[in-house]
């Protein structure tokens, strides 16, 4: 696959905007619009939005289209739940030396911690577990910015987990993110609330 054919690239402008939350939960995803607005045909955007269906990122609509999943506190606090699951199933299986070591420096603290998180998961060298893992990761993405918002100590927080990431402490660091995650799952109902007031004060797409 190319990297600048059409279809990649309306997979890469189509999946940031709906893990960063663009797009109206319960909303249409208008082939045609967006198709303007890439400067595309209709055909490579119907395919890639077929396949952020399979990242559970976009929905089909029941009468044909496509939609944006809407939120939804159980849903929410169940990807949570087996994202965890994922990583203390890493952690008890996976190289402990190689998770200290992360590519790309210079980054947000936060992108610092997703990059920590899924490079524990790909040291089991299970393909099912990371595939499970990134879908999952993928639709928690949206909430983001929202966690920002709600959690005062949120870079603190994230921090104090890259920290015990670093020096690879097996009982602390799943300790650590098991209170990381259940407290996202206590919170589900107000990061739906803090996601949907985020869309609304959000600039228009150009």
């Amino acid at each position: 696959m190319r990297k600048h054919d059409p279809f990649t690239l309306a997979l890469e402008s189509l999946r940031a905007r709906a893990e960063q939350g663009s797009f109206t939960p319960g909303a249409p995803v208008v082939i045609i619009e967006e198709a303007r607005r890439l400067k595309l045909s209709a055909t490579p955007v119907r395919e890639a939005l077929g396949w952020l269906c399979g990242f559970g990122l976009i929905e089909r609509a029941p009468l044909g289209g496509f939609l944006a999943p809407r939120l939804d506190a159980a849903l929410v606090r169940d990807r949570f739940s087996f994202r965890l699951l994922c990583l203390t199933t890493s952690l008890r299986g996976g190289d402990p030396a190689s998770r200290s070591v992360v590519r790309g420096g210079g980054q947000r603290t936060c992108r610092s911690l997703s990059d920590h998180m899924l490079r524990a998961v790909r040291t089991t060298g299970n393909a099912a577990l990371v595939d499970a893992y990134e879908r999952m990761n993928s639709t928690l993405l949206q909430l983001a910015e929202a966690e920002r918002r709600l959690f005062e100590d949120f870079d603190h927080e994230a921090a104090a987990l890259v920290g015990l990431f670093k020096r690879s402490s097996g009982t602390d660091l799943v300790d650590a993110l098991t209170a990381y995650h259940h407290r996202r799952m206590d919170a589900a109902p107000s990061l739906i609330l803090e996601a949907e007031a985020g869309r609304d004060v959000r600039p228009p797409d150009s």
